[in-house]
């Protein structure tokens, strides 16, 4: 059976990942656009050597420069590049080019079921699902309608359902937390990508990210 893939995002102080090192996600994510989650890669450097090894570090961007999402990537600061701007094609290509061997996760602001399927036709490891909010590309912490995921797989012609899109991985964000979660994993997904979920007065809160993990864990 499966298990469904859990990822912490918004890593922003030491002390978070010492709460994610006991709570032992599979991913954790630092974010380099600008947000109020921002990090440095200086940031993400300290914190990646904290991280236990087993978890992943994904490092999220939008729109970045493809120098500087390639610089950081091949620094080790990040296991993986999540792109969660207007990336296309033609920019995944020219990363892929300047990167070394680094997973690709797209992020899609969902509105309709064809714009996920557009999206798994990228050349790209993963997609990341997460709620639409014109002129603000992620982080809201709101729900999008989940029912557009089930409309795109018919849109595929995919019937089973196994955590992928058009052969593609999928992750559930945007507003996931202690009272959805059960409804958001109902869908199958690969995995759950959580942050706002997680916090308190806008941090990191320990208490809420390894119970969290925990009951996902055992669903």
């Amino acid at each position: 059976m499966r298990t469904t893939k859990i990822k912490l995002c918004g890593m922003m102080r030491e002390c978070d990942i010492d709460f994610a090192n006991e709570a032992k996600p599979d991913y954790v994510g630092f974010i380099f656009a600008d947000t109020r989650r921002k990090i440095t890669p200086e940031q993400a450097i300290t914190f990646r050597t904290k991280l236990s090894d087993d978890i992943m570090a994904v490092g999220v961007f939008v729109n970045e420069n493809v120098d500087v999402v390639a610089n950081i990537a091949n620094s080790n600061a990040i296991d993986i590049i999540q792109l969660h701007g207007n990336e296309d094609e033609k920019y995944i290509s020219l990363l892929k080019s300047k990167i070394n061997n680094k997973k690709i996760f797209k992020a899609v602001r969902v509105f309709s079921p064809q714009q996920i399927v557009n999206a798994a036709g990228l050349d790209v490891d993963a997609l990341l699902l997460d709620a639409y909010r014109k002129g603000v590309p992620g982080g809201t912490g709101e729900c999008f309608n989940w029912e557009l995921i089930n409309d795109a797989f018919k849109l595929a012609e995919n019937k089973e359902k196994k955590g992928k899109i058009c052969n593609k991985p999928y992750f559930m964000a945007g507003g996931i937390d202690i009272t959805n979660y059960k409804e958001a994993m109902s869908l199958n997904p690969y995995g759950l990508d959580i942050s706002s979920g997680i916090e308190t007065d806008g941090k990191k809160d320990r208490t809420k990210m390894i119970e969290l993990v925990r009951r996902i864990r055992n669903v």
